[in-house]
């Protein structure tokens, strides 16, 4: 069955390509666009950055002063707060790249790679200030707000999949594991032997996502056609595959209201099926499954919509 479905998915997608080819190269050209003016700018530096960090065994120099902190809070070693806070500051799907990279290069246990996969990515300032609040509702003043719930629901998230996971007892046997791993690793490589690699590392990630963004843009246009009879459904369906274009699918002929927001945030905190297939390919060479990072982005979505419909449909506080 998974594998007619795929087929059947796969000549779907060839058709439109072959017999509506004006609209697909546009919604090519619109990923493409997407993907060299945004992802790459915003993305390709950071990264970079981050793969020296980790070839030069900086992390755990850097963020040891708040080890306690990290420790009580998340549960995390130094090396998964690192993870995290790219993940929380660089958006979509850096904290999953990271994560991989932290367990291919053995500084992250198995269990804290799961857990990390459970709220670790997440969209980023920028896209929730310049284009959610501003460019799609309009109101600045949603911004703090909507900060505070959506890393609200992702804090929550962590404390229940912390839970589940069992993840606070096994952090007490994380660090002894570490400190023999560090025994046992290598010296670090020269700094431009290391930039290299970064690099190269680096530019292979971006060239992956670019693909996926692509293609997802090109999907988005071939269910604009096939579902533009049930805008309901199309609405619903756009906002799972891809959250840029699906945020403004959802608002779409409608006036911007905080009747909507609800919606909006409980999409962009589950990311979209794009974003998904994007956290995949950083997966990929390590044997850690999607399903953490599914099961993670569902819950978080779930409590997003809760909270931001007490909050602003209910309380109304803005």
């Amino acid at each position: 069955m998974k594998r007619f479905l795929s087929f059947f998915l796969l000549v779907l997608f060839l058709g439109f390509l072959l017999f509506f080819p004006g609209q697909s190269l546009v919604y090519a050209k619109n990923g493409l666009l997407l993907w060299f003016y945004t992802l790459l700018p915003s993305l390709l530096p950071f990264m970079i950055l981050s793969g020296l960090l980790l070839e030069l065994n900086l992390l755990e120099k850097i963020l040891a002063p708040l080890k306690c902190f990290w420790q009580a809070a998340f549960g995390l070693s130094c090396q998964g707060a690192y993870a995290l806070l790219l993940g929380v500051f660089c958006g979509y799907p850096m904290g999953a790249k990271i994560t991989g990279d932290l367990y291919r290069s053995g500084q992250i246990s198995r269990q804290e790679a799961l857990y990390l996969l459970t709220f670790v990515n997440h969209p980023g300032p920028s896209f929730l200030s310049a284009y959610l609040c501003v460019g799609l509702f309009h109101m600045p003043r949603l911004i703090f707000p909507v900060y505070g719930i959506l890393y609200a629901s992702s804090f929550g998230t962590s404390l229940i999949f912390r839970f589940l996971l069992s993840h606070k007892r096994s952090s007490r046997l994380l660090a002894a594991s570490l400190s023999q791993a560090e025994e046992k690793a290598p010296r670090s490589p020269a700094f431009g032997e290391s930039l290299d690699a970064s690099i190269l590392n680096s530019f292979e990630s971006i060239a992956r996502l670019g693909g996926y963004i692509i293609l997802f843009s090109i999907l988005q246009g071939m269910c604009s056609l096939l579902l533009s009879p049930f805008p309901a459904v199309h609405r619903i369906f756009a906002g799972l595959l891809e959250i840029t274009t699906g945020l403004s699918f959802l608002l779409q002929g409608t006036e911007p209201s905080l009747a909507l927001l609800p919606a909006a945030l409980a999409f962009t905190s589950f990311g979209g099926l794009c974003v998904a297939a994007q956290t995949r390919s950083m997966l990929l060479g390590t044997s850690l499954p999607l399903k953490p990072y599914l099961e993670g982005k569902a819950v978080s979505a779930l409590l997003t919509l809760g909270l931001s419909y007490l909050f602003f449909v209910v309380i109304k506080i803005v």
